[in-house]
């Protein structure tokens, strides 16, 4: 018997039997595996799911053959990185920057959405971000159940993910909020809070959960008015429901296999729990939403628009007597705000995280970034506050975090395209509905592009420099490019640059003797994003 009809009578079997459980569940409830062991044989639940996800995976992982002709990574390798704990940099000096070497900088390979092309080339990455309309996002939430966890959080839809017309109405809806003035002085003042806390912190610290919490304060408070206090009361009930959520949207199985998130969520009573604590995050955004709207009705327009947060003008925007689009909805509210919150919140503390590395790594880098504030912000012994005026003069410190961006850049890749018609990358045949994604940590240490791309040079980016070289068809894209580039890519710079100089002022940075990061950053394994593996930092007091 061919392996083909074998895997088709178990996938009728499994079928029949997940139909059975399907039945069983509307009144099953909550129970947990304990009091499910006493009404389920729980050996023929194993049996069928893992028989209906073998004939799954033996379907999906078949390489397609309309992409021939594109160079690709077999999908088992892709998925054994994924299994061994390999990170998205290990892959992309491993997998794909070799193998992108070899072609026109197309390699296919087997992701949480199937196969898919990743682009690393920046003439290929240039293709794809000037046509939008061809490349279109591919709203890859919508492609996922809405019982999901990351659907319940994130919603189908969003900027990022929109396109054509409701695209172009929520982008006018944005950009007032992100081209005005930068809230400077919400960055100072909660950066104050940062010092303060690692004052209070003895030895080596751990600073990605400290820069985690303090990027929560800043987003809660300038996107919502919302103080979660995270810097200062680390175990707070909303520090602690957020990080429960956030910490398992992308959970290595529930997102490859988002079937035991939904149907068979029943059986996993931890993943339960993160979906209760994800209702009360919820019901918080919607209750903020409807108390922002009710007391910007009393204030009439009393607030000027530079104190307001990012939610007010939100909501206000479109209901003005030149706009000519329609205002967000409640639910389209809390879509953004969500976006918002969850893009700028892990993503700018994994950036300042990784930028504190290398320069405690690269101690004359540090002597001269400290140089530089120092000069902006005196060397007297107290801390001292940046304004918007020398935030533009830190030019060394933006060449720095630049750099830092290069190595570890907020996102993996971007997020998905679909060509919406037979088309060509680099001479390339892209038959239509075909996976796309620029892969943002290959193009930056692609050797092709960057003369050793595993030293840490701010002085890339200098005028003329290296960066400059490359135009027009650039390789440095840490929030995306073309006209879908991160809108808030301003607003993290900015918060960046106000903690790094504070920071630089009052502290000397070392890595610690013994660490695992003493040769290089060592990266966690996420899917989406590059966070320091527990990286810790001395912080030496200058007064």
């Amino acid at each position: 018997m061919s392996s083909n009809s074998v895997l088709s009578k178990a996938e009728t079997f499994a079928s029949s039997t997940l139909s059975q459980l399907l039945e069983y569940q509307k009144y099953a409830g909550n129970l947990s595996i304990v009091e499910l062991k006493k009404h389920v044989k729980l050996g023929h639940v194993a049996v069928a799911v893992a028989l209906l996800v073998a004939s799954s995976i033996y379907k999906s992982l078949s390489y397609p053959k309309k992409l021939a002709h594109i160079a690709h990574v077999p999908a088992r390798k892709n998925i054994r990185s994924f299994i061994k704990g390999e990170t998205n940099v290990d892959r992309a000096k491993q997998l794909f920057i070799p193998l992108c070497l070899e072609t026109k900088g197309l390699v296919a390979k087997y992701a949480q959405f199937g196969w898919e092309v990743a682009v690393i080339s920046p003439e290929s990455a240039r293709t794809v971000f000037r046509n939008p309309d061809i490349f279109q996002k591919t709203e890859s939430l919508s492609l996922l159940d809405p019982q999901t966890l990351s659907i319940r959080f994130l919603g189908s839809t969003n900027l990022a993910l929109a396109n054509g017309e409701d695209w172009k109405r929520r982008r006018k809806i944005a950009n007032p909020a992100f081209h005005r003035s930068m809230p400077v002085k919400a960055f100072v003042d909660l950066t104050g809070t940062l010092l303060q806390q690692i004052d209070t912190m003895k030895g080596p610290i751990d600073v990605q959960p400290l820069l985690q919490r303090f990027t929560l304060d800043v987003i809660g408070r300038v996107g919502f008015g919302f103080e979660f206090n995270a810097t200062r009361a680390p175990d707070g009930d909303w520090v602690h429901t957020y990080n429960e959520v956030s910490d398992n949207l992308l959970q290595f199985p529930y997102i490859f296999f988002p079937i035991l998130d939904t149907r068979f969520r029943f059986l996993f009573p931890r993943r339960m729990e993160k979906h209760a604590k994800l209702t009360v995050l919820n019901n918080l955004f919607n209750t903020v939403i409807r108390n922002k709207r009710e007391n910007l009705q009393k204030l009439n327009g009393e607030i000027e628009d530079s104190e307001k947060d990012l939610l007010s003008l939100l909501i206000e925007s479109g209901r003005g007597e030149n706009d000519n689009y329609e205002p967000l909805t409640d639910e389209e509210l809390r879509s953004e705000l969500v976006l918002f919150f969850f893009a700028g919140h892990d993503t700018t503390a994994n950036s300042l995280a990784s930028t504190l590395y290398f320069l405690a790594a690269n101690t004359a880098i540090q002597d001269k970034a400290r140089q530089e504030t120092l000069e902006l912000l005196g060397d007297e012994p107290h801390d001292a506050s940046p304004n918007n005026e020398q935030l533009k003069n830190m030019h060394y410190l933006t060449r720095v975090i630049k750099e830092s961006a290069r190595m570890s850049p907020p996102a993996s890749a971007t997020i998905h395209r679909r060509a919406a018609q037979d088309t060509e990358i680099s001479g390339l045949f892209i038959p239509k509905e075909t996976l796309i994604v620029v892969d943002i940590i290959a193009n930056h240490y692609n050797p092709a592009y960057w003369k050793n791309p595993n030293v840490f040079d701010p002085d890339r980016f200098l005028e003329g420099g290296e960066a400059d070289q490359q135009s027009p068809f650039s390789s440095y894209m840490p929030f995306g490019g073309g006209v879908r580039q991160c809108i808030g890519m301003n607003f993290s710079l900015a918060e960046q640059r106000v903690a790094l100089s504070a920071i630089l002022k009052k502290y000397e940075l070392s890595i610690p003797e013994g660490s695992i990061h003493k040769d290089s950053l060592q990266f966690g394994n996420h899917l989406f994003t590059l966070a320091p593996k527990d990286l810790a930092i001395n912080f030496t007091k200058r007064y």
